[in-house]
């Protein structure tokens, strides 16, 4: 998975889930058991969203990506002291084959009692910027290249359905309004 170019880094597809409170162990366990299962009654199918999912409990130290450590902290800067999972990876997105899996995991995600809200991003890795630039942008540069928005799930659904997914999006969402524990 090497790029050649002098330009952009690698694909990222990112979650964040956040905690309904404090976690235990057991409740951040019942949360990632429900990928890692999906993912496994999966196994006979392509290459799908589910196994574009790693887990992340410190950050990566890839030298030669660009993104993942600037998505890290920017992720952290998000759950701040609260508790959280996240995910991140090197995959790309395509809309055929993913989006209605990433339909099925916001569902799943934010149908758990335990999961608050969750932040979603697939970043197509700024193909057009140098990557001695990307190197040397610092936070506050790397989050002016993003868009966000908030929405709960069943608008979230229907950016999915409208084919209104965009990249360079980092997506806060919620659970539908007035259903919180």
């Amino acid at each position: 998975m090497v790029k050649h170019r002098k330009t952009g880094a690698y694909e990222h597809f990112c979650v964040l889930i956040f905690s309904q409170g404090k976690w235990k162990e057991r409740d951040k366990d019942s949360v990632r058991n429900l990928i890692k299962d999906k993912a496994r009654s999966m196994k006979n199918a392509s290459y799908n969203i589910f196994y574009k999912l790693t887990y992340r409990d410190q950050m990566p130290t890839y030298s030669d990506c660009h993104l993942c450590q600037p998505i890290y902290k920017l992720f952290e800067e998000f759950k701040g002291d609260n508790d959280g999972i996240l995910y991140q990876g090197h995959h790309y997105v395509i809309p055929e084959d993913d989006f209605e899996d990433m339909k099925n995991l916001a569902n799943m995600i934010i149908s758990n009692s335990k999961v608050k809200k969750f932040y979603l991003l697939y970043l197509d890795g700024f193909g057009e910027i140098k990557r001695t630039i990307l190197d040397k942008m610092n936070l506050d540069e790397f989050r002016e290249k993003l868009k966000f928005k908030k929405c709960d799930i069943n608008d979230f659904n229907l950016i999915i359905d409208n084919n209104a997914f965009k990249n360079r999006t980092v997506y806060e969402i919620s659970k539908n309004r007035g259903q919180y524990n």
